[in-house]
Formats: structure tokens, sequence, C-alpha cells
């Protein structure tokens, strides 16, 4: 019933839960001998040449590409939807411009995620950065609108950002957003730490989850922690997901190992 996917970074990243980030090879070697569905790519810039050999070499493997993380931008650039520099809001749109045309011939989902920031200053400032983080993800939702491409938002955890921390959180976003392509993303790590019950949010998001990372309460592969999957598995078929299951994990103990422990943990489901 569900597709699996496995998070990867082509080239070398300041963000830790990836499998075989800087070695995109050994990541498709991985992905096809363990019988992945797909790649989840997260990705700094689309030009990167290890990017494009990646995306080249997975349609070669016939291996998909689930979605496109962008939180590479702000984790090593600084670049953010809250940035006060119109400067950096420009850039920022043209990357994420160039990402959703990365994406469009997989029909793969672009990942609203680390690339918010956070918020910073005064009460008053802190509404004007959230205003401008719903304005150009409203301008983004439009372009990949215009390529059939969808993007959804993850909520993650209050030790990373100050905002967007729930899944009603970014409910809420969402809707103040307003693009019929936009959706939720729920990464069970950052449910762990946020929500009351991880059944009932997922289940008030409903059929509004477009894609989920399954991945266990201490950022490994699912099984390898205290989270109960299987009743998360449960609620996701109560809504009939049909969606990828993936994993967005530390490479622990390394990351061939990590994969394997995911996707056997996947297929028992």
């Amino acid at each position: 019933m569900f597709r699996t996917s496995m998070a990867i970074s082509p080239s070398p990243a300041e963000f830790a839960p990836l499998l075989f980030a800087g070695d995109w090879k050994a990541a498709l070697d991985a992905a096809a001998d363990l019988g992945y569905d797909a790649i989840e790519m997260s990705v700094r810039d689309p030009a990167d040449p290890a990017v494009v050999s990646c995306d080249t070499e997975a349609r070669h493997r016939e291996l998909q590409v689930s979605a496109i993380a962008t939180g590479q931008s702000f984790y090593s650039d600084g670049w953010s939807l809250t940035a006060d520099d119109p400067g950096i809001q420009k850039l920022l749109e043209r990357r994420m411009r160039r990402i959703v045309d990365l994406a469009a011939p997989w029909g793969a989902f672009v990942v609203i995620g680390g690339v918010r920031g956070t918020l910073s200053g005064s009460d008053g400032e802190r509404v004007d950065q959230y205003h401008r983080a719903v304005a150009a993800v409203r301008r983004y939702a439009e372009y990949a609108r215009s390529l059939d491409v969808s993007l959804v938002v993850e909520p993650i955890n209050r030790y990373e950002t100050n905002y967007l921390n729930t899944i009603d959180e970014a409910a809420r976003f969402i809707s103040e957003v307003d693009a019929v392509n936009l959706g939720l993303l729920p990464d069970t790590f950052h449910m762990n730490i946020e929500e009351v019950s991880l059944a009932e949010s997922l289940r008030s998001a409903g059929d509004s989850v477009l894609h989920v990372q399954l991945t266990d309460s201490n950022r490994l592969a699912a099984g390898q922690g205290h989270i109960d999957f299987l009743e998360l598995v449960e609620v996701l078929r109560e809504f009939d997901y049909r969606g990828y299951l993936s994993a967005e994990i530390l490479p622990l103990p390394d990351s061939r190992t990590a994969a394997r422990q995911a996707i056997e943990f996947f297929r028992a489901l």
C-alpha cells in the first residue's frame, strides 16, 4: 500500500539526518539494492553537478524522487522565508523556482521545512516576518502550480525553529497561504516532541497529509526507538493515504545499515 523513500543529500550537508551525504552513487546503489521505490533529495543548489548527476542517474535506475527538501538554503547559506533583506528574498525565490523546476518532471513534492528559518526581534518584527513567510510560500506555490508541483509544510520542533512547531500551527499557516497545491508533511521525530497525541494530531490533519517521514524518537530508523508506528499507520489507512513513507534519519551506525533498518520496518507495517 505504501511506497518507500529514503532521504539523501547528493552533496555534503550541514544538516545531519541524511543518508550518504555527499556520496550520491552509494545512495542510489543502496536504494536500488534494498528495494526502495524512491529517494528524497536534500538540495542546496539544484545546479550543483552532484545534484544534476544524481537526478540523471536516478532516471537510469528507474528510481523515483519522492520529494526535494530545501532546508540547506538556510542551514548553509542563511537564506530563509523570514529574511529582512530583500536581496536575500530574491535570491531564495530564484533558487526555490529552480528547485520546483527540478521537482516537476518527477511529480515530487517541494518541502517547506528548515528553509523557513526563525522569527526574531520584537513582537511586531516577528509578526512581519511571519507574514513575509506566508507571502513567500504563496508566491512559490503559485509558480509551482503552473508546473503541477505541490509544496508541503513540515512542522519542526521548538529546538530547531520557533514557529510552525505543531501540525495545528502548520495547518493554520497553510490556511493563511490559501494555495490548492500546499499540504502537510508530518515527521514523527518532531511530532514526538511537540504533539500531545501523535495519532490524534495525525488524524486531525487527514487528507491534507501529502508526504510522511517516519523517523523514530531518537532520530534513528523507525523501530529503533519508542514511537508506536503501528498506531500511526492505522491512522494513515483511515484516510486512505497512498503516498510515501520516507526515512529522514541519522546515518547511524552507518548509512547503509540505517537504510536497511528503515525499509525492513516499513515492509513489516
